[in-house]
């Protein structure tokens, strides 16, 4: 959640050139004549918290933050970032009343329009987050609301009030919404295949279908639709329109690694383990940084009964454990494809590996 610090100023930029050449007091230093100079900068700490964040030091980052709370205790930013920290680590409780206190603090804020803005949207973000996962729909509204008046064509916040409105039976007013966020992004996924996500997520399918079929009407050549309706067709089992989509999608971007990855699970579900391959190995050499493009490839490959075919599963799933070797499911799927060549006891230690994780996904 803490974004990279503002480099365009020079002052800002020779302190993180002294940063980095480890002289933290003089960097610091820099900054809090950077501040004087530029109203635009949060505090000197919150920056230094930016820069301790983005080398992975999050004990002094928060330390750096609650530095900003003592030397500028009317500023409300620092309380933002620890409340994004608290909130993404669980800490829901506190994380609200540090929300509550950036609040607080907004509404008689001395600093620039700019940089109120920006800490008004991610203040409304935090607290509307908070109220959904505590499934507390009109609090999430007034929070999503507040952010749009003051950005009104800001496209997750609109998405994200059209759910929370759905969320309350105001379906009509969902639609407006995700209507409005198409017309500001026309990128983003048509209305009614979102609305078909959240009728689907309800449990009322014959509705999903209907809101599919409408978005398919609406905008048939356009990729993210052709994947949603895949996504939503492989979710319910329904793998021949699964892979119908998928195929339309492909024709559509032949490059899509989405629509790859989504082509090489139906292939997979309908037991076509060649054709899972296929598309697999191509996600890989499209992202070969991606776990699931290189565990996926493995599998499908140790499915197929060419002894070829689980030995080159083994070569994969070997390349796995090196890249991901933090990762249970590179080990479980390592452990599958030494089972499926017989080779039982070096399974039993892969597996054995996964499951001593404690982190284990229902393919683990």
């Amino acid at each position: 959640p803490v974004v990279e610090p503002p480099q365009q100023i020079q002052e800002v930029q020779d302190a993180i050139v002294r940063f980095r050449n480890g002289d933290i007091d003089g960097a610091r230093a820099l900054l809090v004549a950077a501040c004087k100079k530029h109203a635009d900068l949060p505090p000197a700490d919150v920056i230094m918290a930016q820069l301790f964040a983005s080398v992975g030091q999050s004990d002094q980052a928060i330390r750096s933050l609650e530095s900003a709370l003592k030397e500028s205790p009317n500023d409300p930013e620092a309380f933002v970032i620890l409340a994004e920290l608290d909130f993404r680590a669980g800490r829901t409780t506190a994380a609200k009343f540090l929300y509550s206190q950036a609040e607080r603090l907004l509404s008689d804020f001395k600093g620039t329009a700019r940089r109120k803005k920006l800490i008004l949207q991610r203040m409304c973000s935090g607290m509307a987050g908070l109220a959904e996962v505590a499934e507390d729909w009109p609090t999430a509204q007034k929070y999503l609301e507040m952010w749009l008046k003051d950005d009104p064509e800001n496209v997750v916040a609109l998405q994200r009030l059209g759910r929370v409105l759905f969320q309350q039976n105001k379906t009509d007013e969902a639609m407006e919404k995700f209507r409005a966020a198409k017309k500001a992004n026309d990128q983003v996924l048509t209305p009614e295949a979102m609305m078909a996500q959240l009728y689907e997520s309800a449990g009322q399918r014959e509705q999903a279908a209907k809101m599919m079929v409408a978005a398919l009407t609406a905008e048939p050549k356009n990729l993210q639709t052709r994947l949603a309706a895949a996504q939503w067709a492989f979710d319910t089992e329904q793998y021949d329109q699964a892979k119908a989509q998928v195929e339309i999608a492909l024709k559509l971007d032949p490059d899509s690694f989405q629509a790859k990855m989504l082509a090489g699970l139906v292939a997979y579900f309908m037991k076509d383990y060649k054709e899972a391959e296929r598309y697999f190995e191509s996600a890989h050499l499209q992202s070969p940084g991606n776990f699931a493009a290189l565990n996926n490839w493995a599998l499908a490959l140790t499915e197929q009964d060419e002894e070829a075919k689980k030995r080159k599963a083994l070569e994969v799933a070997q390349i796995g454990i090196q890249a991901f070797g933090n990762v249970a499911e590179a080990w479980s799927t390592y452990g599958w494809v030494l089972y499926r060549l017989g080779r039982l006891n070096e399974a039993d230690q892969a597996l054995g590996r996964a499951a001593a994780t404690g982190q284990l996904s229902p393919d683990t």
